[in-house]
């Protein structure tokens, strides 16, 4: 019998990405009578999507590429998947994906819904020489290839909703959509560990961007020059796909010199974060970071950078604390804050627990996507 249910393709640069943060919008989709196609390139990660229920077809994109030939066979291929697929609505996370998804959808009538989980290099900082050559061209494609009535973009702060005017793209509709959400079952608070050491843990991609050498800095700050009793905790894996990536020599220096321990990145974070006091996050910029969102979950206090996405995670000064980024003297202060107060330390996660309750859960986050589905794909 053939199956007459709608489809939903997702187009993803990063698989492991995708299955950490967006893996429910396939359990989500198919409960509401949608076919779920995955669109990324190859990867260990793949076996997870195909568990969900979804199916995978190779999409080979080079997230940091720009060999102008490599990236016009990203672009024919990602027309040629969606012709294909013939999907009800497109959905594409990131950037990149999203331009060459948008001009597919654009040449082919299939709306498209365009997530953006932070704006990245292209429009953070000042914009010079060959930066705002590349930012001209990205607002100009854009334009090109999104500004319709049947695109919505989905942005997780304000901040970085203003891409929308950088991009001149008034026709497209907005959603605001916090986070990534949390399986609230699956992340649980437990109790803070017993010990008089207090443990603080990053856990993220090891990148400069994420605030690495500012942790490791604060480190030394409070183990050496304050001799607090604490454990610094890196967890997660470098990336050297990213420009930004800490080495592994580094993690070695920094473990040789007790600075920090190491923990590689593992799918049981729940346990991860049940061994830690606090979660530091003294990241440049997010869209809405899942770091917090798992430890307000998990009921863990945070501190993060006062920074579009970081500072929109947390209520300051009752699930968390923000300090300055690129600053390792405020981020050591602010730890050292709670380090030197157990007490506080606990009440602030059981606040974050509650507010994790309150915004976060992933049920929720899940529906407000089936919506704009349903919505985008209405005949």
């Amino acid at each position: 019998m053939t199956d007459v249910r709608k489809t939903i393709l997702f187009f993803v640069g990063d698989a492991p990405f995708f299955v950490s943060h967006r893996l429910n919008l396939v359990r989500g989709a198919q409960a509401d009578g949608y076919n779920a196609v995955v669109a990324c390139p190859a990867s260990p990660a793949v076996d997870a999507i195909r568990a969900a229920g979804a199916r995978w077809v190779e999409w080979k994109i080079d997230r940091g590429g720009m060999s102008i030939l490599g990236e016009l066979r990203t672009l024919a291929s990602a027309f040629q998947i969606a012709r294909s697929t013939a999907p009800t609505v497109i959905h594409a996370i990131a950037l990149k994906c999203i331009l060459y998804a948008g001009f597919a959808s654009k040449l082919l009538g299939i709306p498209i819904v365009g997530a953006v989980s932070g704006l990245g290099y292209i429009y953070t900082g000042n914009a010079s020489g060959s930066k705002a050559v590349l930012r001209r061209l990205v607002n100009r494609l854009m334009n090109l290839g999104l500004n319709r009535r049947d695109v919505s973009f989905i942005f997780q702060n304000r901040d970085d909703a203003r891409m929308v005017e950088f991009a001149k793209l008034d026709k497209a509709t907005v959603h605001m959509i916090g986070g990534s959400g949390v399986d609230l079952d699956a992340i649980t608070m437990r109790p803070h560990p017993a010990s008089a050491t207090t443990v603080i843990g990053l856990p993220a991609r090891l990148l400069r961007d994420k605030g690495v050498y500012e942790f490791v800095d604060a480190a030394h700050d409070l183990r050496q020059r304050r001799k607090r009793d604490a454990r610094f905790l890196l967890i997660g894996d470098p990336d050297p796909n990213n420009p930004s990536s800490v080495s592994p020599p580094e993690i070695d220096q920094w473990v040789a010199e007790d600075a920090i321990e190491w923990v590689p990145h593992t799918q049981d974070i729940a346990t991860v974060l049940a061994g830690l006091h606090i979660v530091a996050l003294p990241s440049y910029r997010e869209g809405f970071p899942k770091t917090i969102i798992d430890a307000s979950a998990a009921g863990r206090a945070s501190v993060t950078s006062d920074v579009p996405g970081c500072r929109d995670a947390i209520v300051d000064g009752l699930t968390g604390l923000l300090c300055p980024a690129r600053d390792s003297v405020a981020l050591a202060d602010a730890l050292d804050s709670l380090v030197l107060d157990r007490n506080r330390c606990i009440a602030m996660g059981e606040a974050a627990r509650k507010h994790a309750e309150a915004f976060f859960d992933v049920r929720e986050v899940t529906a407000r996507h089936l919506e704009i589905y349903r919505f985008l794909g209405k005949p």
